[in-house]
């Protein structure tokens, strides 16, 4: 295990007279004067400016990863830390400077403060999420504590450590440690010395550091999340077809703004199975064109479990599997419309769709919806739009863009910078 704790890594286990330097040095850089975010950004920039891409793509290949797809995954990190995108970010999301007092009353001035100490709970599903977090928090000004997410491979370890080393007046605001989600214990004491705690991570994540916080400690929680594409008739369905198909196969439904499900509005099973098989050819070319990654056994296991429970119940008439013949994507129609979880890795539900019933079906999953890529006639837009939000959606794109994002974009519906900072205020007359 390795951990990096105010610039220095250290090795072995986090013991408890590392929590006890950790609580000393905390309680003395709570006083020192605010970080200028412009130290953050020209950092962030030199970090990107000298980070090794042949060595990161390649490390990235070595855990699995295609390396078509570790190209794009690195080129979208790179994009992030430009510095153009994180001053946009900063604008966008905090509207005034964030020590500048405003003033809202006579004798009254509000303004933004940092929280203080943020423990971050990362997640692994995307590259270098953990270390976009930790910035953020650099950016807020805070104090920043992370948890390694499992099966990471050591990236965020890498880049952060790059990061102290460019610019050390980082060094106190930057902590990383390596502590298994198991070690409860000393998971428990870090909540114990922190002002909020950022989880990225699935429910089951999240109820966990509930049970470990203190109760009064704020929980900033970025679960997981469910999106959809939704298709109507209309002259540009191929198209969107075709662009939704390549977006299943560069992100293999990692994402939570990776399709799960697939609705088509139409009664005539015939067309649905129409529009499965031209998503199933769809996916066979974007196959092609960004070879799969080799899938464990796990995920193998679920995907064939999957297949083989519709192909039993075709026999009733409810499910139809359409499927390529290398056995690499498969459409699997279902006739019973509701939001649920794919297998993931280029295998999507489909399933018709009755415009009438789509709140129903949609707020069956209310606080889990996010993306959903919408296909329909420029008449259709606006209606379906409101449908979508009041139902807990919270982006709409065209297919193809649902997993690009851009600089102070909201994330699951608020601002992420205004999640890491508190409105204090001051009566001077």
């Amino acid at each position: 295990m390795e951990h990096l704790f105010r610039g220095e890594t250290l090795d072995g286990s986090i013991q408890s007279h590392h929590i006890h330097k950790l609580q000393e040095h905390l309680e003395q850089d709570l006083l020192l004067e605010p970080l200028a975010q412009n130290i953050v950004i020209d950092a962030v920039h030199q970090l990107r400016m000298t980070m090794d891409m042949e060595s990161l793509t390649k490390e990235l290949v070595e855990q699995g990863v295609s390396p078509w797809k570790a190209k794009i995954l690195i080129a979208a990190m790179g994009e992030l830390f430009t510095t153009d995108a994180l001053w946009k970010k900063i604008h966008r999301e905090l509207d005034d400077t964030l020590y500048e007092w405003k003033n809202v009353e006579d004798g009254i001035e509000e303004r933004y403060e940092p929280y203080g100490v943020m423990l971050h709970i990362g997640a692994g599903n995307v590259i270098a999420l953990s270390v976009m977090s930790i910035i953020e928090g650099l950016l807020t000004g805070n104090i920043n504590i992370l948890k390694l997410p499992s099966y990471e491979g050591g990236i965020s370890m890498r880049l952060l450590k790059a990061l102290v080393d460019i610019e050390p007046r980082l060094k106190p605001y930057i902590y990383v440690f390596d502590i298994p989600s198991s070690d409860t214990t000393t998971l428990q004491a870090i909540a114990g010395l922190v002002d909020g705690v950022i989880v990225w991570g699935s429910d089951e994540a999240i109820g966990g550091i509930r049970q470990l916080a203190p109760p009064h400690l704020p929980l900033i929680e970025w679960g997981h999340r469910m999106s959809f594409a939704y298709f109507t008739t209309h002259d540009e369905m191929e198209r969107d077809i075709a662009a939704l198909a390549k977006e299943i196969c560069i992100s293999d439904q990692q994402y939570c703004n990776s399709p799960q499900c697939v609705f088509y509005e139409t009664e005539d099973k015939e067309a649905l199975a129409s529009f499965g098989q031209t998503l199933l050819q769809a996916l066979i070319a974007a196959n092609e064109l960004y070879p799969p990654r080799e899938l464990d056994i796990r995920e193998q296991g679920e995907i064939t479990w999957a297949r083989q429970l519709i192909k039993m119940e075709t026999i009733l008439g409810d499910k139809q599997l359409f499927i390529d013949p290398l056995q690499q994507v498969s459409v699997m129609m279902d006739n019973q419309p509701m939001l649920k979880p794919s297998p993931l890795n280029r295998n999507i539900w489909l399933m018709p769709i009755n415009r009438k019933t789509l709140m129903k079906v949609l707020r069956e999953h209310h606080g889990h919806l996010q993306t959903a890529s919408l296909s329909c006639s420029e008449k259709e837009h606006d209606i379906l739009s409101r449908i979508f939000y009041r139902a807990g959606v919270t982006r709409i794109t065209t297919c193809g863009t649902m997993s690009e994002t851009y600089a102070g974009e909201p994330h699951d519906g608020v601002y992420t910078l205004r999640q890491y900072v508190k409105r204090v205020s001051t009566r001077r007359s």
